[in-house]
């Protein structure tokens, strides 16, 4: 088959898959650009990090008061991409790069795909009935939610699908990264220099863009080097110790801005990240739990399986030794994602989000039995005419994900049409390019005022300012003050004697810092409310998302509210409120503030 033929092929798939939701909305929607992003780009939470970029602006505070901060440490070649596009086309380029990066991704995965299969039409076939099956499962879950289709659906979406930027960006590296070990055998045995340094650079994008498949890929290279190397590795090491040397020093420098970033971040970012420290104790606590739930019955039906599918492949297709070598090397990474959570756990001095390892876990497990059934298949019931069968596919594929598409903008279409009188009000009131500072509840509204060109956010998202815990606390507080919430809504707005898990208030400006599991408290567990002890004490290490402020950072707030005065340079010029957030449980009572709209959704207040 010509070059021509499948990259016409990937491109209607790129289409069936990506499209779909743009054509709903300019169907059924006349929504300003901002609007049709924020709700079909996922995930709209990086955008301010992106525009902050693309303005070289590496420490944003959305606030001209607070300026001298420390840089943020998010993964910044994840988003480069974005970011100087950004600066061209502005918000045009999230949807651009949506398809250029799906269209590459999957033009490295059928090469990944084709050493496997060895068949051009079986390769494109498989490719299109691996998307066929994430529309399909994402159809189901809307008719019908069930924990192992979601857990499956989110597994192969997660790293497969066009989210921003992992996998969008990420996943493109994942899979080039096979197909460059493919000949890692040959390459280790005369020691390629040039293939080595190239090795080092994808693993340097790997640690400034997701860490995770860093520690992941890094084991899997030090598995094959004991498999392939014909010597003892200390030998190997001593022979080729000015190579090594060399290489060291290249990923030393591929690696600088991540160094940078870490030397010079803002510490208070990285704990609103997740980042903790843990001790000795906390280590073979976490082993402990990792191993034990390792064995549950769901994870060990798949270890079972690969590891049965691994020899029976190996047995009865050792012919096909090139392509049986070739689709080990996905089963090896399932070992590397097997000892990776143990070693960092035991050589890490911090920790972050370590469920991502369990994710990566569970695809890794997912897609060698995938793909080692279609290689089966593929040998046992071939079928020339799989590329028109690939084809017809690719027809299923779009026409459900119209439909996906449509019930989707149903579900959300008095949030889409209420942020467009968001927007049309922004842009009837000239408020945009504008110095003028907005508190919201929205991430949304957030991201929609930074879109027209605003810069002043009151509060922002957590995950991208580089604000320091107190400066965020002072900014909500401050504002509450001069909304003249009382004291009792200010106890009922931070839940005081009653904890929630994720409060919207948490997860909106601090992110994981308020972490509370088994493994990791922010405060003794005698500062919970006797409600949720227990809850915290039999929650998963692995669970970073349970955020639950304790009592006594409750009180600390409502001290700062009791004794904080009103200065008017920090004051809000306009406020927009999502009524359906928890995060609006209190009164704007200042009367300096008017309430200029009132809808289904939002209410607009603002200083005449």
């Amino acid at each position: 088959m010509s070059k021509n033929t499948e990259y016409i092929f990937l491109f209607f798939l790129v289409i069936a898959t990506i499209l779909p939701k743009w054509i709903i909305s300019w169907i059924y929607l006349d929504n300003s650009i901002f609007v049709d992003v924020i709700f079909n780009i996922k995930d709209m939470q990086y955008f301010p990090i992106v525009k902050s970029f693309s303005e070289l602006t590496f420490n944003p505070s959305y606030l001209d008061n607070f300026s001298e901060n420390r840089l943020l440490t998010f993964p910044i070649y994840s988003i480069l991409t974005h970011s100087i596009l950004f600066k061209i086309i502005n918000v045009y380029s999230f949807i651009f790069l949506e398809f250029i990066f799906q269209f590459i991704f999957l033009l490295i995965f059928l090469k990944v795909i084709k050493k496997i299969f060895d068949n051009s039409n079986f390769s494109l076939y498989f490719c299109a009935s691996l998307f066929l099956i994430i529309s399909l499962l994402q159809l189901f879950l809307i008719l019908d939610h069930s924990r192992y289709l979601q857990l499956l659906f989110s597994s192969l979406n997660e790293n497969l699908g066009s989210r921003f930027p992992r996998p969008l960006f990420t996943g493109i590296i994942y899979f080039y990264f096979f197909y460059f070990l493919f000949s890692f055998r040959e390459k280790i045995e005369k020691f390629d220099l040039k293939y080595f340094i190239l090795l080092v650079f994808f693993l340097s994008v790997f640690l400034n863009s997701f860490f995770y498949y860093f520690v992941n890929f890094s084991i899997l290279l030090v598995i094959l080097s004991l498999k392939y190397l014909k010597i003892p590795i200390l030998r190997f090491l001593i022979d080729q110790k000015r190579k090594i040397i060399l290489i060291i020093l290249c990923f030393i420098f591929f690696s600088f801005p991540f160094l940078f970033q870490i030397y010079f971040g803002e510490t208070d970012y990285s704990k609103r990240l997740g980042v903790i420290s843990i001790d000795f104790d906390q280590k073979i606590f976490l082993l402990k739990y990792y191993f034990i739930n390792l064995f549950r019955i769901e994870s060990l039906i798949l270890l079972i399986m690969s590891f049965l599918t691994y020899y029976l492949i190996n047995k009865r297709f050792d012919h096909l030794s090139n392509q049986i070598s070739n689709i080990n090397l996905f089963f090896y990474f399932i070992l590397a994602s097997i000892f990776a959570p143990p070693i960092f756990f035991l050589f890490s001095p911090k920790l972050v989000s370590i469920y991502h390892f369990l994710g990566i876990l569970l695809f890794s497990l997912i897609f060698y039995l995938i793909i080692s059934l279609n290689f089966i298949l593929s040998n046992k019931f071939f079928n020339k005419y799989s590329f028109i069968l690939g084809a017809v596919l690719i027809f299923f594929i779009f026409t459900s994900n119209i439909y996906i598409a449509k019930k989707v903008n149903d579900k959300n279409s008095l949030a889409v049409e209420e942020t467009q009188k968001v927007q049309n009000y922004l842009q009837n009131q000239k408020l945009t390019s504008t110095k003028k500072k907005l508190f919201t509840n929205d991430l949304k509204i957030m991201n929609l005022w930074l879109l027209n060109k605003n810069n002043q956010l009151i509060i922002s998202d957590g995950f991208t300012n580089s604000l320091k815990n107190k400066d965020i606390e002072f900014n909500l507080i401050h504002s509450l003050k001069d909304f003249e919430v009382s004291n009792e809504e200010l106890k009922n707005f931070l839940s005081l004697g009653k904890s929630e898990i994720r409060n919207d208030l948490l997860m909106r400006l601090f992110i994981y810092r308020y972490q509370a599991n088994s493994l990791q408290t922010f405060s003794e567990i005698s500062n919970y409310s006797n409600d949720i002890r227990g809850k915290i004490i039999n929650a998963s290490p692995f669970r970073a998302q349970i955020q639950i402020m304790p009592e006594d950072e409750k009180q600390k707030l409502i001290k700062l509210f009791e004794n904080i005065e009103v200065d008017k340079k920090l004051t809000s010029d306009l406020i927009i409120m999502n009524k359906t957030d928890k995060f609006y449980n209190f009164t704007i009572n200042n009367k300096k503030y008017n309430q200029v709209y009132t809808g289904k959704v939002y209410d607009i207040f603002r200083i005449d």
